[in-house]
C-alpha cells in the first residue's frame, strides 16, 4: 500500500468573530445540520472530534475568501487557525493539528456515503443536490428573493481525473450532442498528430469513461477568448439566476422591467458533461416552484430550447413557468395549424396577415444597431396582426384566441365595430370581400403551442426581455476568474456527489458577495432598507474675513 506524502496543514488565516458568524449563519439557516447529524451520529462507539456542524462551517468558511480553493486540506488549515474557544463552539474537540486533514476527510468521505446513499426523510430525499442547493439558498435571505424570473446557462467543469491522450479525439456519446450547437469554425488544427484517448471502461449510464473519475464524461463547450471550442471530460453545471422582471409590454417595441435585483444564484445543478439538458435542470425549476418559490419566466439560450418539446417546454407550461428564448431555424417559419389562423415563430396570427409579413428573416448576429432596427422594423409590422390569448391553458394544455382586430390591436374599414377605437390604433387595409374578422374565439390545442412565447419574437421589446439573460453570462464569467476559477483543479475530488457537495459552499459564498455589492450599490442596510448615514459636518475654518474684520467697525460695502 502506497504511502501518501505528509501534507501542511498550516498557514491557514486567522479567523475572528464576526467572520466566523457569516458562515455559521449560513448553514444554520440551511437548515441541514440536524437531518445529516442524525444520519451520521451514532450512540455508541468513539465520538467524533469533528461535528457536522464544525465541517460544513470550516468548508464555508473556506469558500467566503475570493479566489479560494475547493480542496479539503484548506478545510484542514481553516480548522487548525481557529482559536480553541471557536473549536470548542463549533463541537470541534481534542484537536490535533497533525490529524486534522485525517480526521476532515474521513468525516467527508462518510458525508458523501450517505449523501450517494440518498434517504428520504420527512419525505425529502437527502442526496448531494439537497445540501449544496440548501447552503446556496440559505446565503439568500427571504427580502433579496424579490423576483419571479431566472436566467439559466451552463458552464464546463473539467475533471480532476487525468486524460491519457489528446481531448480532440474524445468521442461525444452523451444525449446533448443532439441538441447542442456545435461550431467547430476558427478551432487550430493541431500541430502534431491528435494521440487517442484512452477509455478506461464504460460506465453504467452505458457511455465511455476516460479518466478515473467515475462519473466524469466527454462533452463539448464553445469557445472563450483563452481557448477554443472543443471535446473535453467532466461535467456541466447549470445555473438558474435570478433576473428582473417584465413589469409591462406591449408585445411590440417596450418593455419595461422591474427594479433591479441581485443576481443570485437560486439553484444549480451538477451534471456529467453531454447529459440531456432538459433533464437536467428542469426538474429542479418545477421543483421550485412546487416548493413555494415564485419560478414564473424563464430566459434562456438555445442549449435548452433545442430539448423536444415533451421534454421542456410542455412541462414547464403545464407547471405555470413562461419561457423566453431565442428560437433557432428549424422552429421558425409557418406551421401546419387546425385552425383559423395562421401559426408563425411559435406565434399565433391573423389568417388575414398580408402575404409580404408571413416569411420574415431575423436580425443576424452581429449586425448593426441601424441594420437591425430595419429588421424589426418589418417585425413590427406582423406583430400587431397577433392573436391575443382569450384564457389560460386548461388542464389539458388547450388555450383559447381572439384575433387582433377583436382584442384592439387593429382597426380595418371592412370591419365597422373596430372603427369606434382610438385612432393610436393601426388602421390596416384588409382584402375587398372580407365581411368579417374572425369565426369566433378560437381554441389551441397545446401540442401546437410548443414555443410560444408571451412576446412576439424578432421584436424590440422581446429583444429587450431577451437581454435579462446577460446576468447568468455574468455570474459565469465571475466564477472563472474575478471571483473564483472552476477550471481543472479547483476540486481535487471526484465524483459528481463530492464535487457538488464542494461548489455548494462555493455558489452560498458567491450569492453573500453578490448581495453585499448589491446593497452597497443602493446603500441598503442589511435588511434591505436604505441605511441612514450621519451628516458629515466640516471643520471650521479659521483665519477668515470674519475673524481678521470687525463687522461693527467695517462694515461690509453694499
Amino acid at each position: 500500500m502506497k504511502r501518501r506524502a505528509p501534507l501542511d496543514g498550516a498557514g491557514g488565516r486567522p479567523t475572528t468573530t464576526t467572520d466566523l458568524q457569516v458562515p455559521c449563519r449560513v448553514v444554520d439557516r440551511a437548515g441541514v445540520v440536524p437531518v445529516l447529524s442524525s444520519l451520521l451520529d451514532a450512540e455508541v462507539g468513539r465520538h467524533r472530534t469533528i461535528s457536522v456542524r464544525g465541517l460544513l462551517v470550516a468548508c464555508q468558511l473556506n469558500a467566503l475568501a475570493r479566489h479560494h480553493r475547493g480542496h479539503l486540506v484548506e478545510v484542514a488549515r481553516v480548522i487548525n487557525a481557529l482559536t480553541d474557544d471557536q473549536r470548542a463552539a463549533l463541537g470541534i474537540v481534542c484537536h490535533d493539528p497533525a490529524q486534522t486533514y485525517d480526521r476532515v476527510d474521513r468525516l467527508f468521505n462518510k458525508l458523501c456515503d450517505v449523501l450517494d446513499a440518498g434517504p428520504v426523510v420527512d419525505g425529502v430525499r437527502v442526496d448531494a443536490k439537497w445540501l449544496a442547493n440548501g447552503l446556496a439558498a440559505g446565503a439568500v435571505p427571504a427580502e433579496v428573493r424579490t423576483s419571479s424570473s431566472v436566467a439559466v446557462d451552463g458552464t464546463d467543469v473539467e475533471t480532476w481525473g487525468a486524460l491519457h491522450g489528446d481531448p480532440v479525439t474524445v468521442e461525444l456519446d452523451g444525449e446533448a450532442t443532439d441538441t447542442q450547437l456545435i461550431d467547430d469554425r476558427g478551432v487550430p488544427k493541431p500541430r502534431r498528430p491528435a494521440r487517442k484517448a484512452l477509455v478506461l471502461g464504460v460506465g453504467a449510464d452505458g457511455r465511455k469513461q476516460y479518466t478515473v473519475d467515475p462519473d466524469a464524461r466527454a462533452g463539448h463547450r464553445s469557445a472563450t477568448n483563452s481557448r477554443p471550442a472543443g471535446p473535453y471530460v467532466g461535467y456541466e453545471l447549470h445555473l438558474a439566476v435570478q433576473a428582473r422582471d417584465v413589469a409591462w409590454t406591449d408585445g411590440i417595441d417596450t418593455t419595461k422591467l422591474s427594479g433591479e435585483v441581485p443576481g443570485v444564484i437560486t439553484c444549480f445543478s451538477l451534471v456529467p458533461a453531454g447529459t440531456h439538458r432538459g433533464k437536467a435542470i428542469v426538474d429542479d425549476l418545477i421543483a421550485a416552484r412546487r416548493a413555494g418559490e415564485t419560478v414564473n419566466d424563464v430566459v434562456w439560450d438555445p442549449g435548452y430550447s433545442l430539448c423536444k418539446p415533451g421534454a421542456v417546454h410542455h412541462r414547464l407550461a403545464q407547471a405555470g413557468i413562461h419561457q423566453t428564448f431565442q428560437p433557432v431555424t428549424h422552429q421558425r417559419g409557418i406551421r401546419p395549424f387546425s385552425g383559423d389562423a395562421l401559426l408563425i415563430d411559435g406565434q399565433l396570427f391573423s389568417s388575414l396577415l398580408p402575404e409580404d409579413l408571413r416569411d420574415l428573416p431575423s436580425p443576424p448576429r452581429g449586425v448593426s444597431e441601424s441594420d437591425k432596427a430595419t429588421y424589426e422594423a418589418r417585425l413590427y409590422l406582423r406583430a400587431r396582426w397577433r392573436m391575443a390569448r382569450h384564457a389560460a391553458p386548461d388542464a389539458d394544455g388547450a388555450t383559447r384566441w381572439r384575433c387582433p382586430f377583436c382584442a384592439g390591436f387593429l382597426r380595418a374599414r371592412q370591419f365597422p365595430h373596430t372603427m369606434r377605437r382610438p385612432k393610436t390604433v393601426p388602421l390596416v387595409p384588409v382584402a375587398d370581400g372580407c365581411e368579417k374578422c374572425c369565426t369566433g374565439i378560437l381554441t389551441a390545442q397545446a401540442a401546437e403551442m410548443a414555443w410560444w412565447q408571451r412576446i412576439t419574437y424578432g421584436t424590440t421589446a422581446w429583444r429587450i426581455s431577451m437581454g435579462r439573460r446577460q446576468v447568468v453570462e455574468s455570474v459565469n464569467a465571475a466564477l472563472k476568474g474575478p471571483f473564483t476559477d472552476l477550471g481543472r483543479g479547483f476540486l481535487r475530488v471526484m465524483g459528481v456527489t463530492k464535487m457538488t457537495v464542494m461548489l455548494g459552499f462555493t455558489l452560498a459564498a458567491y450569492n453573500l458577495d453578490r448581495i453585499r455589492s448589491f446593497r452597497a450599490k443602493h446603500a441598503l442596510d442589511e435588511h434591505g432598507r436604505p441605511a441612514t448615514r450621519p451628516k458629515q459636518t466640516r471643520a471650521r475654518r479659521t483665519g477668515t474675513w470674519s475673524d481678521i474684520i470687525d463687522a461693527s467697525e467695517h462694515p461690509p460695502p453694499h
